[in-house]
């Protein structure tokens, strides 16, 4: 596979924006592919992808992930947080509308489109595809940054350090915590989710250092409540990172490969 860098100018973000796209070695102009949105986590940016790119590459020597555009957008963690900030750059309508259709001119229409992200990016994938999920093929969360209570006040101080804190805080802005919050989102679309049938896979190691196996357990619950089909991985012994983190991430990437292929031949 090869990986190319690239920039482009973004009406949501009001600046150029970095990225990376991963592709076939051999892919061809109008050639028609399933589109992976790969979500970075905090404090990174699209050479994310380039730490994936392994992963990728391995699945798909075996056959067990497709020939598709697999791509990464820098985004900010700090006014960023993949949120539509009211007085700032949208990065919720670049990763869900504005990056994708400037891939599609550069790369050709997708033949279907999945969403992954770890951590920070779990929240971004998750909101973004309970939001539109007739959209998305599936939406796989790695550790997602999400929070085991619903409102502001619910969430315990335990569960908001440092950069979770700053999330949890930014979750007010644009159109409100309900709203940004993957469960609000969750139950505001419980109905469309279901009758989409969206594949979703929600993945946390059980001994996660910053305690977001609380708040994959509880979006667990809320799936369950809602009857929202979905996969829940709860790993034990396994933490934020180390090679747990890498095994899950290979899984993950083997889910959405799945579903888009399933797609694709549709």
């Amino acid at each position: 596979m090869r990986l190319t860098k690239d920039l482009f100018a973004s009406t949501s973000a009001g600046s150029d924006v970095d990225y990376q796209v991963l592709l076939p070695a051999d892919w061809k102009e109008g050639e028609q592919l399933p589109l992976v949105l790969h979500l970075h986590g905090a404090m990174s940016s699209s050479a994310s992808l380039e730490l994936a790119r392994p992963f990728y590459e391995d699945l798909f020597q075996r056959g067990e992930f497709p020939r598709a555009v697999i791509a990464c957008p820098s985004t900010p963690t700090a006014g960023g947080f993949y949120i539509d900030w009211p007085e700032g750059s949208s990065w919720e309508t670049l990763i869900t509308d504005e990056f994708p259709e400037h891939l599609a001119v550069t790369y050709g229409p997708s033949t279907g489109t999945a969403l992954i992200g770890a951590s920070m990016g779990g929240y971004g994938a998750l909101k973004a595809a309970f939001a539109d999920p007739e959209r998305f093929a599936a939406v796989a969360a790695i550790s997602p940054a999400v929070f085991p209570g619903e409102t502001p006040d619910d969430v315990p101080q335990a569960s908001i350090p440092s950069v979770l804190g700053d999330l949890h805080r930014a979750m007010a802005n644009g159109s409100g915590y309900a709203d940004n919050s993957v469960y609000g989102r969750a139950r505001a679309n419980a109905e469309r989710i279901r009758g989409a049938a969206l594949p979703i896979l929600v993945d946390c190691g059980a001994a996660d250092e910053f305690l977001l196996h609380e708040g994959a357990a509880y979006l667990h619950g809320v799936l369950i409540e809602l009857g929202i089909a979905h996969e829940f991985r709860l790993v034990e012994g396994a933490g934020h990172l180390g090679p747990e983190a890498d095994a899950r991430t290979r899984d993950a990437i083997r889910f959405v490969g799945t579903a888009v292929e399933s797609v694709r031949h549709a």
